[in-house]
């Protein structure tokens, strides 16, 4: 009897090992491995999005390299992917941002991940009303202070106007999971979720918080030809479960001249780009901050944003016009995971309040140092109040113009291009002129990765770039408040034709 009972055991245990083999598929906690899919980006426009080298990079980088893991139909193309816990059951749930060729917008679908198996349960499709792919942001953020991921998501829809939404997930008896819209708003001006300072006691996870105001500006339909908005104010309402608007007011702007109004509203995004080119500085900047300035070069499709010691520049991926502004999303040039989506709104004839939103994949913050009040330099490009010194006629303008320095260093331009030669060593980039404190000054940027830019100041023999000219150039720095030398010492370089 001993003897049947040994056997019986050993029989059992050899049937469960034999079962736990052939399904330990099912019973894994990693999610199966896929294949790894390249994010594509629609072109809005309807050009071939693969026709230059920065579009075809810009096509072929994968969002952090997430891929979905919920099923995609098959008429339906993955764009994006965030990661985040929609149930709170520690597992990892995913949101896709995908498109249908029948459906202009942008869908969000939710997977919730099964714990046990790994396996992810699509849900109902989201509609967005985002058009514009290249706008669209979506992230998970504690929006009402109930330590719930509230997915939050904005864009641009097919007539440039600014959308936001949030959906709160809910987790019935069952355990089925579902995402209820707790606000949903439009405007053709900005939208903003006003961050708030939330206790010590929150941050211990004591007590809940305070939720976030959301913000709203709408052009004033009752003064055209003025910068007036309606500013309106939204706040959430426990017991209706959603955001409600709590009050209106009127926000006073400048008058603006009827031609830059009619430049502006004419849809036409080429005018307000060339409003924009040049230098623009903040006007005010939080106390201990560095002074902060902007450079754009949109017909080269950069913007520079520049902090005292350091230099970040973007890429113009595309842009839409506002009525009295423009949405501009641009991706780092060195770090491409970085995007910057650019929120700009005339206020002034001189004069712009900019809003940037970070997306780089992370829990996102709802300010950027980067906000504020902009005001352009007198001349339109770079130059302060006061007669500037003009750069001198032709420089850098014919091809075959070549400058020597005492020490063999040879310098070639052409067109907006530059080769420096140094005994063996060659560095070629780009060059512009800018006026900074009346001065006249030349930036040039070498090519590569980290794009260093060095600023010289411009002095000439003569008043024009005659045979044997001698160019000085004296390395500065440059500011809101002008240009300082550096130490290094100038250098004079010799105009030789060959």
């Amino acid at each position: 009897m001993k003897k049947f009972f040994s056997l019986l055991f050993f029989a059992v245990l050899a049937g469960l090992f034999s079962w736990l083999w052939f399904s330990r598929s099912a019973l894994s906690y990693t999610p199966e491995n896929r294949k790894s899919v390249r994010t594509i980006v629609p072109d809005e426009n309807g050009k071939n999005a693969g026709s230059g080298e920065r579009e075809t990079s810009i096509q072929e980088y994968d969002e952090s390299k997430i891929q979905p893991l919920i099923m995609i139909g098959n008429d339906e193309t993955f764009l994006q992917a965030i990661t985040v816990d929609l149930d709170q059951d520690g597992a990892s749930d995913q949101v896709c941002a995908v498109k249908k060729i029948s459906d202009q917008s942008i869908l969000l679908v939710p997977g919730i991940q099964n714990p046990l198996t790994g396996e992810y349960v699509r849900l109902e499709p989201i509609g967005t009303g985002i058009a514009q792919a290249r706008t669209l942001v979506f992230y998970s953020l504690d929006l009402i202070g109930d330590r719930k991921n509230v997915l939050v998501f904005s864009g641009m829809s097919q007539d440039n106007m600014q959308i936001l939404a949030a959906y709160l997930p809910e987790t019935d008896q069952n355990g089925t999971t579902s995402l209820n819209a707790i606000v949903n708003l439009r405007a053709d001006g900005s939208i903003t979720i006003q961050d708030i300072a939330r206790s010590d006691a929150y941050n211990l996870g004591l007590t809940p918080g305070e939720s976030y105001p959301i913000f709203t500006y709408n052009s004033d339909p009752d003064s055209p030809d003025t910068l007036d908005q309606i500013e309106r104010m939204y706040v959430w309402d426990k017991m209706l479960g959603r955001y409600i608007q709590k009050k209106e007011s009127k926000v006073p702007g400048k008058k603006i001249e009827t031609r830059l109004v009619n430049q502006l509203q004419s849809g036409n995004i080429d005018s307000f780009e060339q409003f924009l080119d040049g230098l623009w500085y903040m006007t005010t900047t939080a106390s201990g901050s560095p002074p902060r300035s902007l450079f754009f070069d949109l017909q080269n499709s950069e913007i520079v944003f520049h902090s005292e010691t350091t230099e970040e520049i973007f890429f113009k991926e595309s842009g839409a016009p506002r009525r009295y502004g423009i949405y501009l999303t641009t991706r780092n040039s060195s770090i491409s995971s970085i995007r910057r989506l650019i929120d700009i709104e005339l206020t002034g004839i001189d004069e712009i309040r900019m809003k940037v939103v970070e997306d780089v994949k992370l829990k996102i913050t709802v300010a950027s140092s980067w906000d504020g009040i902009y005001r352009k330099r007198a001349d339109g490009r770079a130059g302060t109040q006061g007669t500037a010194t003009p750069i001198p006629a032709g420089l850098f303008q014919t091809p075959l113009d070549s400058w020597t320095a005492e020490d063999g260093s040879i310098l070639k331009t052409q067109r907006h291009r530059y080769v420096l030669v140094r005994g063996a060593t060659e560095e070629t980039g780009s060059w512009a002129f800018l006026t900074v404190g009346n001065e006249p000054v030349v930036q040039m940027k070498a090519d590569g990765e980290q794009k260093k830019s060095n600023f010289y100041t411009i002095a000439l023999t003569g008043s024009a770039v005659k045979k044997d000219s001698i160019l000085t150039l004296t390395e500065v720095s440059v500011s809101t408040a002008g240009t300082q030398r550096t130490g290094a010492p100038a250098i004079e370089w010799k105009l030789f034709q060959e």
